[in-house]
């Protein structure tokens, strides 16, 4: 099949598997509704290691936009710490810019890929240290509205580059999250989406050169789909699309999916 020029491959069951163990092996919340807790236990888990940028991905981009998105203001939001033992026993380091600049930059992400204004709203912020399967310090938040936790996102601690990006939601209507047989042999429509959005907001840093489908989940009672976009200059992004309505769901991006890949496939050989 081809979109737009682009091939499109299916993706194997054995490949949908990796690519979950990846997002759960790298401590990533995104598009699997796992409670904080989790996360942190599996950093308990991984042995830290310093910061490392040597050896970083090809092609991964280490410098935030300067530029405001179009149409952002910066919001009255707090920014408060996640009350979990991991989190409370990480301190950064003065290399690693502070939890306000970190709640910042994923606050203007938040604008420019949900439109979501923070006004009187909360982020909760966590340090997480470098571990061998994500040689990288980072700042994790969850970003709470009216109480509750609706978003996440997580940046480099030095650099302030985006790693992951996530809404969580929970469907009003009653919906099935069966694997859908027949959009397995035919996810044209959401490749073809992917490719817009990605290009839209510069997700691989670059003209997109191939989509390919990666395969099927949910969230919460949210069906998903994912699908891994490869950049003309080489970068990689895990993006993930509610197959109800086909709202962005999330993004994991090259450093991190890469990482994420990495680590899975050493975990498959092991």
């Amino acid at each position: 099949m081809k979109v737009n020029g682009m091939g499109l491959g299916r993706g194997s069951f054995a490949k949908t598997i990796l690519a979950a163990a990846a997002v759960i092996g790298a401590g990533t919340l995104l598009f699997q509704g796992f409670v904080q807790a989790t996360m942190a236990a599996e950093f308990k888990k991984t042995n830290t290691i310093p910061t490392s940028y040597a050896n970083a991905p090809a092609g991964s981009s280490q410098v935030p936009k300067n530029s405001l998105p179009n149409g952002y203001k910066k919001a009255n939001y707090t920014v408060g710490a996640i009350d979990l033992e991991y989190y409370r026993n990480s301190t950064p380091t003065g290399k690693d810019m502070s939890k306000e600049e970190a709640a910042e930059i994923g606050a203007q992400a938040l604008w420019e890929m949900f439109q979501l204004n923070l006004e009187g709203q909360k982020i909760e912020i966590g340090y997480q240290k470098a571990t061998e399967n994500l040689p990288r310090s980072s700042w994790y938040a969850d970003v709470l509205i009216d109480g509750r936790r609706s978003y996440t996102f997580s940046v480099d601690s030095v650099t302030g580059e985006l790693f992951t990006i996530a809404r969580e939601r929970t469907l009003k209507d009653k919906v099935s999250v069966a694997f859908d047989s027949a959009l397995d042999k035919n996810p044209q429509e959401y490749a073809a989406l992917a490719k817009k959005l990605a290009e839209k907001y510069n997700v691989v840093h670059s003209a997109v050169k191939s989509v390919e489908y990666n395969g099927q989940g949910y969230s919460n009672n949210d069906p998903t789909i994912s699908l891994d976009i490869t950049g003309e200059n080489g970068e990689m992004a895990l993006m993930t699309f509610s197959r109800y309505d086909k709202a962005l769901l999330g993004i994991s991006y090259n450093t991190e999916y890469r990482y994420a890949l990495e680590s899975a496939e050493k975990h498959h050989q092991g």
